[in-house]
């Protein structure tokens, strides 16, 4: 995909969504519970999914990670595998508020790392990659927020 493309479909699913709810508007109005809460797995299948909140984390962290790439840096695996949906210990309206912030910088970082010419090619397949991934986890979003009783959003 060019560039140019690219950017415009990375800005627009913060904005005004691609063919679903913006991801600015899936990570509105929801409380610090509601955020935090895990679905049951499926009849038969021990334990529960992961939580809108961890699911956030996870698209910050990777996000992150390929931001310090591109700096020539990186996270240490160890680190990678201990925050990966990681479990919420503070759920308090401040955290929650923070994770939203978090995100909000990582979406803003990584559409300048787009925009920037100096970001190579291979950089930016890697950092483009973000887009189909960040559509899947919003589709999950999305469905619990339907799970939690949550208003479709358009």
């Amino acid at each position: 995909m060019d560039r140019t493309r690219l950017i415009s479909m990375w800005d627009r699913a913060w904005t005004e969504g691609l063919w679903a709810a913006s991801w600015s508007a899936s990570l509105e109005g929801l409380t610090p519970a509601e955020a935090s809460w895990q679905p049951a797995n499926a009849p038969g299948i021990a334990g529960t999914r992961h939580a809108i909140w961890q699911i956030v984390l996870h698209m910050c962290l990777w996000r992150e990670h390929w931001l310090k790439k591109l700096q020539g840096g990186g996270t240490p695996k160890e680190e990678l595998d201990r925050l990966n949906f990681p479990p919420i210990a503070d759920a308090s309206e401040t955290a929650w508020a923070a994770a939203r912030q978090r995100f909000a910088r990582t979406q803003h970082d990584i559409s300048a790392a787009l925009k920037n010419p100096a970001t190579t090619d291979a950089h930016f397949e890697a950092i483009a990659h973000f887009l189909p991934h960040d559509c899947y986890h919003f589709g999950q979003i999305n469905t619990i927020r339907a799970m939690l009783g949550k208003k479709p959003l358009e």
